[in-house]
């Protein structure tokens, strides 16, 4: 699953190694975008949606316990509202994008305290010579 997919880049490379591949973004544009993107590269186990990441897990048809989420939130992070409900669903994995070192060490404090475990942090100097730094965490819940 990836939330705030944008136009499927992370979805789409998962879709090659996993059984189904669920993106949401909540730019109708960006969806039409992934979808295309799919049918491009001819991922028929590639799903996109329009709506809020916030809302990911109402309908979802997989077991927490068999799936990895992607989590590439913009730069002010993850809302209350989608940890909460992504912590309720309790997936496997998660893997942690963000362009805002902060905000993710904010958000990664309240993994911490939901059982998860911070298996890795990567930085990446995406673009030399400014503040800017992208961080990729993996995270994972205890069996």
């Amino acid at each position: 699953m990836d939330a705030y997919c944008g136009s499927g880049l992370f979805a789409l490379y998962a879709g090659r190694h996993f059984e189904k591949a669920v993106g949401i973004e909540i730019s109708e544009k960006s969806v039409e975008y992934a979808s295309n993107n799919a049918q491009l590269n001819g991922l028929g186990n590639c799903e996109f949606q329009a709506g809020d990441a916030a809302k990911l897990f109402v309908d979802v048809e997989f077991l927490g316990s068999e799936t990895v989420v992607i989590v590439d939130p913009p730069r002010k992070g993850c809302s209350q509202e989608f940890l909460d409900q992504l912590f309720s669903y309790a997936p496997a994995r998660v893997v942690y994008v963000s362009c805002d070192p902060a905000t993710q060490m904010r958000d990664l404090v309240r993994f911490l305290e939901a059982g998860y475990t911070l298996e890795r942090l990567q930085p990446f100097d995406l673009f030399p010579q400014t503040r800017h730094i992208e961080n990729v965490a993996t995270l994972a819940r205890p069996l």
